[in-house]
């Protein structure tokens, strides 16, 4: 097996295609196995050679990058997609259907800083491609030694689910000290906060359409996301939701039974009423546009930190799949006011950075499989179910 990463271009646009392909090349560690005009095509391509990334615009003749997608996860699924698109408002109910459907990432054609699209280009593509090379390695580690184990007679081989290993949160851990967990839960929840990266759209989707309307509580999430996508994320939460889901708004109040996904390209937190804060026990949200923390804007950690002083312990943090350790030193912050926290387990995320950086620190009081943590957030809210390991 070839330890390079091998990618495939599928994007109509010639001129782009040739454009990425240059980008490609100069990237240490990959290879350019082939490009592709359409999905058709590119199904084939995938059919005949060893694929590990495929590079895979929306908009294209014969077969669009939606249903593209839909056939790669079904008949290609070990084989990471990232889209990447146009950032046009058309684009953006699209660009979330794909990272809900099972896109690792989305990176724009025009760039997301300020440097030269090549240049930023460049950057965003040699972190993903980081990524599916430690996937590459986990899988071919799995397979050596799924090989040579013996399986006994009449006793069956158990199943491996895919780990993968965030590189980022390995070289920048924000603590090394392991801290006992709270055995105890809050004596009241008041509000659930929830932080997701890498693969986050599709466990929010997961998560959120199974809370019940009348959970009782507000709901509060960052989710690292471009700014142009954010609303059309929250909408498609809504429609598959009892909850009501919506795209924070500066300056409105947090109530119960809703759903707050923080904008793209600005921080969140939670500020108590300014008019009687100590009496009246409103909260409110406020946006500012203070530099990005761990890199991100808006940053888990900026929120957490302002809900430790808002709300005290009586806080429900998840922490789900994403790259790099956004949000560790937030649940610490909240730790000390007597925060209970989730951490989603290794196995079912799809890049165990986020949380691994929760877990290592001894912050995560349950570790919990994303099929169960809606399960398991209700639970502790309505004070039912046993603790998880």
């Amino acid at each position: 097996m070839s330890d390079k990463v091998r990618i495939l271009i599928v994007d109509d646009d010639d001129i782009y295609r040739s454009f990425l392909s240059m980008i490609i090349k100069d990237i240490p560690g990959v290879e350019l196995v082939g490009v592709a005009g359409n999905g058709q095509v590119a199904l084939s391509k995938l059919k005949s050679r060893s694929v590990d990334l495929v590079l895979l615009d929306l908009v294209m003749p014969i077969m669009n990058g939606l249903e593209t997608l839909k056939h790669i996860r079904h008949d290609f699924p070990d084989v990471a997609v990232v889209i990447i698109s146009g950032i046009y408002a058309e684009d953006a109910d699209s660009v979330v259907e794909a990272l809900q459907i099972g896109a690792l990432d989305y990176v724009s054609k025009m760039g997301d800083s300020g440097d030269s699209i090549s240049s930023d280009l460049h950057l965003r593509l040699n972190t993903i491609i980081g990524l599916v090379s430690s996937r590459k390695t986990m899988r071919s580690a799995r397979l050596t030694v799924g090989n040579k184990a013996p399986v006994r007679k009449g006793l069956k081989k158990p199943e491996r689910t895919p780990v993968i290993i965030d590189q980022m949160s390995m070289v920048a851990p924000p603590v090394t000290v392991k801290q006992p967990s709270r055995p105890a839960l809050p004596a009241k929840i008041a509000v659930v906060t929830i932080a997701a990266s890498t693969g986050g759209p599709n466990a929010l989707l997961e998560v959120i359409p199974k809370l019940p309307g009348d959970l009782g509580v507000p709901v509060l999430v960052v989710q690292h996301m471009p700014a142009h996508l954010t609303a059309s994320f929250a909408e498609s939460l809504a429609r598959k939701s009892s909850l009501t889901v919506r795209e924070a708004a500066n300056g409105e109040e947090i109530l119960p039974n809703v759903v707050y996904i923080a904008p793209g390209g600005r921080h969140t937190i939670v500020k108590p009423d300014q008019i009687n804060p100590l009496t009246s026990g409103r909260r409110f949200i406020w946006q500012n546009d203070d530099p990005p923390e761990n890199s991100v804007r808006p940053a888990a950690d900026v929120l957490f930190k302002s809900m430790g002083m808002v709300y005290g312990g009586n806080i429900l943090v998840v922490i789900l799949t994403g790259m790099g350790y956004d949000g560790a030193n937030g649940v610490r912050a909240m730790k000390d006011k007597g925060c209970y926290c989730l951490s989603q387990t290794e196995d079912t995320c799809v890049v165990y950075g986020m949380p691994r950086a929760v877990d290592d620190a001894g912050l995560s009081d349950e570790k919990v499989p994303l099929d169960l943590i809606a399960f398991r957030i209700v639970g502790i809210i309505k004070g039912t179910g046993e603790k998880m390991a």
